[in-house]
């Protein structure tokens, strides 16, 4: 009689959820007839499983991997690595190189002592051409001077025998005169010219003589 009356107690109160579970079994049925019947897809049901269950990362296959795994890597995986692998050594295969530095070249002492001689030889002929310049120039003055006192010691004595062919008459006595201090006055200016120049001459010389153009008193 004590035993009873539990397992009584236990069957009442289960009653209500034996119905419940009856009654959603049907809806359940129930719900998928009706989606048969309308084709309608059935909808997944996403639970906190699914949530925290990270999605499964797309694993990246190289030659090495496949070849470590044991497996044969596909063609499209042989490409991308040939092609990774040449645009790694592009840039050094196209990188141009470096040009070297000139390296100076190196000074022969024989050729050098040849162009220091030939620019001193080049200034000394220069410094030499200034001095006979100079020497030839007076020379020529000298020669002016002379040829002008020469014609004035012509003309001079030219004067003198027209006065004496005439007897005075042409040129006469005071034109005569005139005439010869004339004479005298330019022979003489001419005769200082040739002077001052034959000094002029002499220093130009001596001048040469010590910058060492050679036959200087020559010239």
């Amino acid at each position: 009689m004590n035993l009873r009356l539990p397992v009584l107690a236990l069957l009442v109160l289960s009653y209500p959820l034996f119905s419940h579970a009856q009654s959603l079994g049907d809806v359940a049925r129930e719900v998928r007839m009706e989606k048969q019947k309308t084709g309608a897809p059935h909808a997944k049901v996403i639970t906190n499983d699914d949530l925290e269950a990270p999605a499964p990362a797309e694993e990246v296959t190289t030659p090495e991997k496949d070849a470590a795994a044991g497996t044969t890597p596909s063609p499209a995986a042989k490409d991308a690595a040939l092609k990774d692998a040449a645009d790694a050594t592009k840039p050094e295969a196209d990188a141009k190189p470096e040009p070297s530095k000139a390296q100076p070249a190196k000074k022969d002492p024989e050729k050098e002592r040849e162009l220091r001689e030939l620019e001193t030889q080049k200034r000394s002929d220069e410094l030499n051409k200034r001095y006979t310049d100079r020497i030839t120039a007076i020379h020529e003055q000298i020669n002016a001077a002379q040829m002008q006192l020469a014609k004035l010691q012509s003309d001079q004595i030219n004067s003198t025998n027209e006065f004496k062919r005439t007897a005075g008459m042409s040129p006469t006595l005071n034109e005569y005169e005139a005439q010869q201090r004339e004479f005298i006055e330019h022979i003489e200016a001419q005769k200082t010219l040739i002077t001052s120049l034959n000094g002029q001459l002499e220093d130009a010389r001596e001048a040469a003589r010590h910058a060492g153009v050679p036959h200087a008193s020559d010239y």
